[in-house]
């Protein structure tokens, strides 16, 4: 049996304040409102910056989130050095990358006292936050990733698809839960949620779907092109897989693809939530893929076919769409 990944929690005030500028910058609606409107100013800033110099704001945004998962770090240093790789990546002219990137970062060192104003012990706050999260997949985690990994693999599981161990990044909650991964680092980052947003998908399900992600990257890191491009339909895909191993567990009151729980036990015939966890997990803005996903699922249900061929088929109706 392959072991599952151990997750190492760890709160991150950097992330947190990137994440929050973010969002603020991208008009997401969020549940900080006194928050939202302090880092405006600065935000506004930035976004006019970044048009100037004829870069791709969502882009610019996103990198930045990518790069302090993997630094965790708002040194000057470091953010500068980030906020020049991502404007070089977004578009912007070589020539502006290092001035654009100066003026930027000091109006994220203004994101970041705005931060610690609202929140003057983030950190302390964090660990607070995420314990019933950090409990719950103590308890159920581990079986979880097992029981995904077997949806996949069937009874053929590498030793090695799981990483050994998962660094999960803690941010403050922005939008009433989120998360990413960075598959080289091997981490996760989540809003650290007191409750549920859904009380029929528990966070603890996204922690899993994101563990998932993680892993079947990497996997595909180490295969032909062909597979690669495969990405963003596994991305779907496991969505509606994580949701099954969760009922087959009996996590959530839904109908598994086997038709019964492993203990036996009658259960409730909803189907799973598929499309609510698409737009839950915010993969796409697309809202029609949710149901796309949903019918991919159902017909994979009552016709089962290899998982490699099903994808292609998935990946070919999510090219449809966008």
């Amino acid at each position: 049996m392959a072991s599952v990944a151990r997750i190492r929690w760890k709160t991150d005030s950097a992330l947190s304040t990137l994440h929050a500028a973010r969002c603020v910058a991208m008009g997401f609606s969020i549940t900080e409102r006194k928050l939202e409107e302090s880092l405006i100013p600065f935000v506004t800033a930035i976004n006019e910056r970044l048009l100037s110099a004829s870069v791709d704001v969502p882009q610019f945004w996103q990198g930045m989130v990518q790069e302090t998962v993997r630094s965790q770090s708002l040194a000057n240093d470091s953010l500068v050095a980030a906020a020049e790789i991502v404007l070089t990546h977004s578009g912007c002219n070589e020539l502006q990358v290092d001035q654009t990137g100066r003026a930027i970062v000091r109006k994220i060192d203004d994101c970041r006292l705005v931060m610690t104003q609202r929140f003057p012990r983030l950190e302390d706050q964090l660990e607070l936050r995420a314990r019933p999260l950090r409990d719950h997949w103590d308890s159920v985690g581990p079986g979880l990733l097992h029981q995904i990994a077997k949806q996949i693999w069937q009874d053929t599981v590498p030793k090695t698809w799981w990483p050994p161990r998962v660094n999960a990044l803690l941010v403050q909650p922005m939008r009433g839960g989120d998360g990413g991964f960075d598959s080289g680092g091997s981490k996760i980052w989540i809003e650290a949620m007191l409750t549920n947003a859904d009380p029929r998908i528990p966070e603890v399900l996204r922690v899993a779907w994101l563990v998932t992600r993680l892993a079947i990257e990497q996997h595909l890191s180490e295969k032909p092109v062909t597979q690669v491009g495969l990405c963003e339909a596994w991305s779907f895909a496991a969505v509606a897989i994580t949701l099954n191993a969760a009922a087959e567990l009996e996590l959530i009151a839904a109908k598994p693809l086997s038709g019964k729980p492993l203990s036996g036990k009658p259960l409730s015939a909803s189907p799973l939530p598929i499309a609510d966890a698409v737009s839950l997990w915010r993969i796409s803005d697309h809202s029609s893929l949710g149901n796309l996903i949903d019918h991919w699922w159902q017909q994979f249900a009552s016709n089962p076919t290899p998982l490699p061929v099903a994808l292609k088929s998935l990946a070919h109706s999510i090219n449809q769409v966008n």
